[in-house]
């Protein structure tokens, strides 16, 4: 249960000083509900109060409460038990300040800024890290495939070869954190928007895409442009992918798609084989080694009239646009997946 927004006050006053930072609660005839003070800075700010913060609840409420908010005070501070990375970045570009009782404070006003780690609050759960090794990855990508499926860990494991302590452990992670239910379903989007923070997949960029259509080349690849349902291969995401599925994205003509392969001995063989190019403006294609297996064998076949290339699923192409704050997040707003596909952004 989400603290008060008097619990909200006083978690705020107590980060603020932990950190050497003087706050207290404003008096009762002030319109704000704290005022810190920064470098003999006063600062008279705001708080609101939430559970869980995905950029989803955000587009929700970040009016209401702009609306609400005094005109005289010049900070506002969300105070919540969870705000995933992509709400962070969402305050940040609209002027707010956040608390995570897990351990985060961040605010910023007229002469002053904080952004720092503080203790969590007390009765606040907070995992070291969620996503720290490739199973967690793995068994959440997994959960998001089949929303409507319970995570059995048994299951879990035979479905990724992983060892049944490995997933069981990460499965009472997310479970601790509340990111899986009672049921064993997947909390959505809350666990969609943690795994976008940890999704950081590494790549490069290749000169000559023309010569992916070459039969020889393909084959030393492994493309498996034609083994969509048997074969581990390469796969297209991201803008051009999400405009295939039926996204509101737009794609000019020539623009260089961004294509998953399955390790980093086939991107560096790539990257032998077509070159790399002479700029960013004259690259042929991004290449991106996959985070976890299933992006390069969930494969399928794109409409008649889009890319010649195999789709990577819907939930990875969601977040690769997660990553992005600005363009990337606004076509995921507008976007709702294929039928026979949950939406869990």
């Amino acid at each position: 249960m989400p603290v008060d927004h008097r619990g909200a006050i006083d978690a705020a006053v107590a980060a603020f000083n932990a950190v050497g930072v003087a706050a207290v609660p404003a008096e009762k005839r002030s319109t704000a509900d704290l005022t810190v003070e920064i470098n003999g800075v006063l600062l008279d700010v705001d708080v609101e109060v939430a559970a869980t913060v995905t950029p989803d609840s955000l587009a929700k409420q970040l009016p209401r409460w702009s609306g609400t908010r005094p005109q005289a005070t010049p900070a506002s501070l969300l105070v919540a038990d969870r705000i995933v990375a992509a709400a962070r970045q969402v305050l940040r570009e609209n002027g707010w300040g956040w608390l995570d009782l897990r351990g985060h404070l961040h605010l910023s006003g007229p002469g002053v800024l904080v952004d720092t780690a503080v203790p969590a609050a007390p009765k606040v759960h907070r995992p070291v890290d969620l996503f720290a090794g490739k199973v967690a990855l793995e068994v959440a990508c997994a959960l998001l495939l089949a929303p409507e499926r319970p995570g059995s860990v048994r299951q879990l494991a035979r479905d990724l070869n992983r060892s049944p302590s490995s997933v069981s452990t990460v499965v009472n992670s997310l479970r601790e954190a509340q990111l899986i239910d009672s049921q064993g379903l997947p909390v959505t989007p809350d666990l969609f928007w943690e795994a976008a923070g940890a999704w950081r997949p590494a790549s490069m960029t290749i000169a000559r895409i023309a010569l992916l259509h070459d039969p020889t080349i393909s084959a030393a690849l492994h493309t498996g442009w034609d083994e969509l349902e048997t074969g581990i291969g390469w796969a297209l995401t991201d803008t051009m992918a999400a405009a295939a599925y039926g996204a509101p994205a737009g794609v000019r003509a020539g623009y260089p798609p961004d294509f998953y392969v399955p390790d980093t001995t086939t991107a560096h063989r790539a990257e032998t084989l077509l070159g790399r190019p002479t700029s960013v403006d004259a690259r042929g294609a991004t290449i991106r080694i996959a985070p976890v297996p299933q992006v390069c064998t969930l494969r399928y076949t794109g409409p008649s009239d889009g890319p010649p290339w195999p789709l990577t699923h819907p939930l990875f192409v969601a977040l690769d646009l997660a990553t992005d704050p600005g363009r990337g997040r606004e076509i995921l707003e507008g976007w709702n997946p294929p039928q026979g596909e949950t939406r869990v952004w």
